[in-house]
């Protein structure tokens, strides 16, 4: 589950509310990575299950409680000894990070009041429940992180507690909107959501994403005009009042999403405008929310989760070599100043001395005063030959760096169309197809064993009326057999431009394809692609005769003309089971 900074605020805020000044009177650990706190109020006792086993944390308030072991490990023995009949002082959180502080006050020696502290971290994967002294030195954690592990923070007995690094940026539910966009403006070029989350903290892509939707401005922040500042400054701004009213209790409810194979995925303190491919459901509190969320049962697809990861992952690392490949190509293009370099030394040779670091002479050419760098273990003329070896060097690499630069273009378009497809899988077949490509692409090894066949998958049959219908592909495979099976010369072909998602085609037995039909299936295009959440996404159409799939290309690219781009809003996504839903659809203009 996405849990933002701006989320865990009110959870923060609920749990203060419900167990400051209560006394802690038992500790239990019902599995190795969750604590269970017993808390003692006035009138009542609070249950406080903190457990970390999952994918991401999970702070509830049970009614009923887990089964115990019946030896405790050594970390709920610990915490038995120090803790047990101290007093919650106060429940924060660390500015807008991920990281809950819960401070317990007890008596030490001499009568006096010491405060010990459970941090609470909440990073996904990494989550940990850290045990402080009064002195800030670690006692102990649920998870130990050694030198080994990570070079820049231990986490072990007997250690300073030092927090995680502070992500920068502006604090969302505080800074005035005007900063904010201001702090976006001057960013690299990056689109509007990307921006937000390097100029903000407290909120993720999901947050960012929607006040891009609520702006209606998508674009790179540094191009945008008055009218789109004045609506990004709007949309902030009630980003943050709807988040104030749940800190402030005027409107505690919080919106849940959750996705199509029955797991939470976002919790948000505002009302979102698109709910795309999510059942939205209301909550009293953060807390409610999490227990209910703890009560879901996720839809198993066998595999998909991990070839997901796998394509990320792989995703990623082109990413960056991409970024290397830039950087090296930058290099390799300013060839000629090492020339200039060479031909400088050549010229004045008779003024350098072997020995010296570096020089400064007459450029050869435009007069300019030219430093350069030497090494001293190099005569003059030693060092000319290297910069024209280096000049001659660079001069090769330009064409080869620029061959694996498309490589590496065409690689990861490829793999963001396996995790589009994967994002729409929801059978074995379709898995079993899309596994397969990415054993092709030498991601995984090929299996020694005969693997069991599994059922062939179809694409998607979409009725939109009694003469027209559309077939949509769900995956590479699909993809082709949408386009160069079933589609025909005058069936039109959609997808969404420069996004990776399905096919589509349309088919009909009108004379011509009637206009509202034509938006319909744009939808329905933009809806299977990763411009699905999206408010607008472009989509293109031609005739299929003018589609084709170049030679050895790999499955699901194809290149075609004649095109026109629509500009048009995802439909609701839709299964085989739904499709009846749009019959006779039409199309927001």
């Amino acid at each position: 589950m996405n849990l933002e900074g701006i989320t865990l605020r009110v959870l923060a805020k609920e749990l203060a509310d419900q167990l400051v000044n209560g006394k802690i009177y038992k500790i239990f650990m019902p599995g190795k990575s969750s604590l269970l706190l017993q808390v003692n109020l006035q009138n009542h006792t609070r249950n406080l299950l903190i457990d970390l086993g999952g994918d991401s944390p999970l702070i509830t308030l049970p009614e009923r409680l887990p089964e115990r072991p019946d030896t405790p490990p050594p970390f709920c023995m610990l915490l038995r000894k120090h803790l047990e009949e101290g007093r919650i002082t106060q429940i924060t959180q660390r500015e807008l990070d991920r990281v809950l502080l819960m401070d317990i006050d007890l008596i030490g020696a001499e009568r006096k009041i010491i405060t010990k502290r459970l941090v609470l971290e909440l990073t996904g994967k990494n989550s940990n429940v850290i045990f402080v002294s009064e002195k800030g030195v670690i006692v102990d954690a649920l998870r130990h992180v050694s030198k080994a592990q990570s070079r820049v923070r231990q986490i072990l007995p007997n250690l300073p507690y030092e927090f995680p690094p502070l992500p920068e940026g502006l604090d969302v539910l505080t800074a005035p909107p005007e900063a904010i966009r201001q702090a976006c403006a001057a960013s690299p070029d990056e689109t509007l959501p990307l921006a937000l989350v390097h100029a903000t903290m407290g909120i993720g892509l999901v947050t960012a994403e929607e006040i891009a939707r609520r702006s209606g401005y998508t674009g790179v922040p540094r191009l945008m005009d008055l009218e789109a500042a004045h609506a990004i400054e709007k949309a902030l701004q009630s980003v943050q009042e709807e988040a104030r009213a749940r800190l402030d209790g005027t409107k505690p409810s919080v919106i849940g999403q959750i996705d199509r194979r029955n797991r939470m995925k976002n919790l948000l303190p505002y009302e979102p405008v698109c709910q795309r491919d999510m059942t939205r459901r209301e909550f009293p509190s953060v807390l409610d929310a999490l227990a209910f969320s703890a009560s879901l049962i996720p839809v198993q697809i066998p595999e998909k989760d991990s070839l997901q990861k796998l394509v990320l992952t792989q995703i990623g690392r082109t990413e960056k070599k991409q970024k290397a490949l830039a950087r090296d190509l930058a290099r390799a293009e300013n060839a000629d100043a090492q020339k200039v370099m060479a031909d400088t030394l050549m010229a004045y040779s008779f003024q350098v001395k072997k020995g010296q670091k570096s020089c400064d002479l007459t450029n050869l050419y435009d007069g300019t005063i030219l430093h350069i760098p030497l090494s001293p273990v190099l005569t003059p003329m030693e060092n000319a030959q290297a910069y024209y070896r280096r000049y001659n060097k660079y001069k090769r690499a330009v064409a080869e760096i620029r061959a694996q630069q498309q490589d590496a273009d065409t690689l990861l378009d490829y793999l963001k169309s396996l995790d589009a497809s994967l994002d729409t899988a929801m059978t074995k077949g379709e898995i079993a197809e899309i596994k397969q490509e990415i054993i092709a692409l030498g991601l995984l090894p090929q299996p020694k064993k005969k693997q069991p066949q599994t059922a062939k998958s179809a694409p998607l049959k979409i009725t939109l009326s009694e003469d027209t219908f559309l077939y949509v592909g769900k995956n590479n495979k699909q993809n082709d057999y949408v386009t160069f099976k079933l589609g025909r010369g005058k069936d039109l072909w959609f997808h969404a431009k420069n996004i990776p998602g399905s096919h589509v085609i349309m088919k009909t037995t009108l004379p011509e394809p009637r206009e509202e039909d034509i938006l319909a299936a744009a939808r329905i295009a933009a809806a299977f692609s990763k411009g699905k959440n999206a408010d607008r996404v472009p989509v293109d159409y031609t005739e299929k005769r003018f589609v084709r799939k170049p030679g050895g290309a790999k499955p699901g690219f194809v290149i075609f003309t004649d095109q026109t781009t629509l500009y048009v809003k995802p439909a609701e996504s839709i299964t085989g089971q739904e499709q009846d839903r749009f019959t006779g659809l039409t199309s927001t203009k």
